[in-house]
């Protein structure tokens, strides 16, 4: 298998705003409780599996750590959960990660009442630069993310692009992010969802990052009303080949895929096998490296 290589087979010309890769939703919540976990692997474990786009969200908690968080829901230290990432970006010099790393936004409840969450951006400075260096591996060398292909960050010896709405810190970069949302589409059962949801590429197209959401979210109101992501998941994953044939059969679905995230990523190598195949329908693939390719993404 391939999953923790797999971008040595993409052509060094694929826009990392075009090219197909697997991101993980709410990246950092291994171990946390039902109603808040959506991944069931560390972020190392999640590289191997072949997710190269990471959804970390930050807090403190009352001793003061930056903390990874999904709500209020509070889980490891991010100095914790980096655990593993810079070894496995040395060891895998084909590979490029989007870091997409920001605090957790506000939340409004029960009328004027918002919910805000703070990490200190000096303090996570220090960790990024302790854990995953930055200064050494961080790609910075662009205005707008359309420009910069796969072979471009290689090239410059680099391992990730850190995004950072507000450029908070050190070596993070602002960049265009789509990632369309409705409550009603996301709030509804697992077949109309797959069946409703890739009419967002149309209705919402983007020269960004474009984050395709293959999940659903819990809300009240909504017709899965408040239930925990990995009982969605599970009625979700008999219905997730429908979504990406979709993008396959569609030139302009294929076309706009880019990020395309989802839950539970490491439950099996189904969904980023899945995911991951769809560059040999873009073109992406190293010519004639197709059937090796193809051949590593067998799982089962």
């Amino acid at each position: 298998m391939i999953f923790d290589r797999w971008m040595e087979y993409i052509v060094p010309s694929a826009p990392m705003n075009k090219l197909i890769m697997p991101g993980a939703h709410n990246a950092c919540t291994a171990g946390f409780p039902k109603m808040s976990c959506c991944q069931n692997g560390t972020l190392e474990e999640q590289m191997r599996y072949g997710i190269r786009h990471f959804c970390i969200r930050l807090d403190t908690d009352r001793k003061g750590n930056v903390v990874c968080c999904h709500g209020i829901a509070k889980g490891l230290p991010l100095k914790e959960a980096l655990n593993g990432v810079r070894e496995f970006m040395e060891e895998h010099p084909s590979e490029v990660m989007l870091l997409d790393i920001r605090e957790y936004y506000d939340q409004k409840i029960l009328g004027p009442i918002v919910l805000r969450y703070y990490a200190d951006p000096a303090k996570v400075d220090a960790i990024l630069a302790e854990t995953i260096e930055p200064e050494k591996y961080a790609y910075t060398d662009f205005n707008e993310l359309k420009e910069v292909t796969l072979g471009d960050v290689l090239k410059a010896g680099k391992r990730f692009i850190l995004i950072n709405d507000g450029e908070s810190y050190r070596y993070s970069k602002k960049c265009d992010i789509n990632l369309p949302w409705e409550k009603k589409v996301n709030g509804s059962k697992a077949y109309e969802f797959t069946r409703e949801t890739l009419r967002y590429f149309r209705d919402y197209p983007s020269e960004g990052l474009y984050i395709f959401q293959t999940q659903q979210t819990p809300n009240p109101g909504t017709k899965i009303g408040l239930t925990n992501p990995w009982k969605l998941d599970t009625e979700l994953r008999k219905h997730f080949s429908f979504l990406i044939e979709g993008i396959r059969s569609d030139p302009f679905y294929l076309e706009s895929a880019n990020v395309i995230a989802g839950d539970f990523m490491t439950e099996d190598y189904m969904k980023c096998a899945m995911i991951i195949s769809l560059n040999l329908d873009k073109g992406y693939v190293v010519p004639g490296k197709e059937e090796e390719f193809a051949e590593g993404l067998k799982w089962n």
